[in-house]
């Protein structure tokens, strides 16, 4: 019987632009805050703003994105998002006042909402069947890997005062991404092709699929509960006197998603994604349950072991039923789906814990993610212990375009 590769010239590719993606991305993300205030001179009220509009503009473009995939060229997509996301890399040298800088932000997370989609449908239709869930553990490792050396390289150059450097990193990452977006082969079912033919009006059904609401309700409610972290760890630790431990954290909690991932992927394909997806929802109560009773720097890194392991196999394994739960020329919707789960839920939650961290402290923001776990883990259960997962690939119509 002959043995299905994961490790492609194509999943290498389509791989690496996602892990140069996100590494722009927290570059990005490191070094316009402190060059909105420190070089426009803006207050901390248009950083916030900055933020919201690039993850507003991504939130609302992906659902049309979703549409355009499934109907539309993928590879050409890919190509035309990855030289948009170029160009706005190349902008920011040139954005020397707020009103300009925000334009560039809402252009750019338009951008990044599409790419994002795309590279992720892509993805999906090149990792075999077979390994889907080990595919996209790796696949989504690329995420993780830009997230600790994004803010880095960033914070490198802002404390040297390199402002222009780190935008040019950004635009050199992003021309390699339109390279190797160039060479991509992207696998397309008759399905999808027939779907291309067919001329119809809008509707909700091209922006939104059922069948896969259980897992992005999921996945909305889990960063919910994460955003605790990624907004509020660092002054938590702050107002602890562990600030050094604060960024331990997230270096803590990347080694052991990189390390958990490749296991819990293929053990999710042996042996099914509910039987992982459950006790890393118990990992990651657990986490919370420690960053809410800190009293020590060992406890926090050891609750970012806990929680990288445990929300960190979370994510793929959400992702992967997500665009499993419906047909093939329907995965761009399902992706688009996914990640505005996840982008809506971090930017809600983080909203919503800083007003009870301003009446209650931020351990309880912790103590809240935890029930939201809890709640999480119960919706899943409630909503998916009768889904059947489909196939969303079918070798035997699959062609290359």
């Amino acid at each position: 019987m002959h043995k299905e590769k994961l490790w492609t010239k194509d999943f290498i590719n389509i791989t690496t632009i996602s892990f140069f993606i996100f590494l722009a991305f927290y570059i990005l993300i490191a070094v316009l805050p402190l060059y909105l205030v420190d070089t426009l001179h803006a207050g901390t009220d248009k950083v916030g703003l900055m933020i919201t509009l690039f993850l507003l503009a991504a939130i609302l473009v992906r659902p049309l994105a979703g549409k355009w995939v499934g109907k539309g060229s993928q590879k050409k997509i890919l190509v035309y998002s990855t030289i948009g996301f170029f160009i706005a890399t190349m902008l920011y040298p040139f954005a020397t006042n707020i009103g300009v800088l925000l334009i560039l932000r809402v252009f750019h997370g338009i951008i990044f909402g599409i790419l994002t989609t795309v590279k992720g449908t892509i993805c999906a239709e090149i990792i075999p069947k077979s390994k889907r869930g080990e595919g996209i553990s790796y696949f989504s490792m690329a995420m993780g890997l830009a997230m600790v050396f994004g803010p880095y390289i960033g914070l490198h150059f802002v404390n040297i005062n390199a402002y222009n450097t780190a935008f040019i990193i950004c635009m050199v990452i992003s021309v390699i991404n339109v390279v190797l977006a160039l060479f991509i082969k992207v696998p397309v079912n008759i399905e999808q092709l027939n779907m291309k033919s067919k001329k119809s009006g809008f509707s909700l059904n091209d922006i939104f699929d059922k069948k896969a609401t259980p897992f992005a309700l999921s996945t909305f409610i889990l960063a919910c509960a994460y955003s605790g972290i990624s907004a509020f760890l660092s002054l938590y630790a702050k107002d602890l006197g562990m600030v050094k431990a604060a960024s331990s954290f997230f270096i803590i909690y990347a080694i052991f998603v990189l390390v958990s991932r490749p296991f819990t992927g293929k053990w999710s394909d042996k042996f099914g994604a509910r039987v992982i997806l459950y006790p890393c929802l118990i990992l990651f109560a657990l986490g919370m349950l420690m960053l809410s009773n800190v009293h020590s720097s060992t406890m926090i890194l050891m609750a970012g072991a806990v929680i990288g392991v445990g929300y960190g196999s979370i994510t793929p394994i959400l992702q992967t039923q997500t665009i499993s739960s419906v047909e093939p020329h329907r995965v761009g919707i399902a992706n688009s789906l996914f990640f505005n789960s996840m982008d809506a839920g971090m930017a809600l939650g983080a909203y919503v814990l800083g007003m009870i961290a301003d009446a209650n402290g931020y351990r309880s923001i912790y103590i809240v993610g935890m029930v939201l776990i809890i709640v999480a883990g119960i919706q899943y259960y409630v909503l998916t212990k009768e889904t059947p997962i489909p196939e969303f690939i079918c070798d035997d119509e699959d062609i290359a375009v």
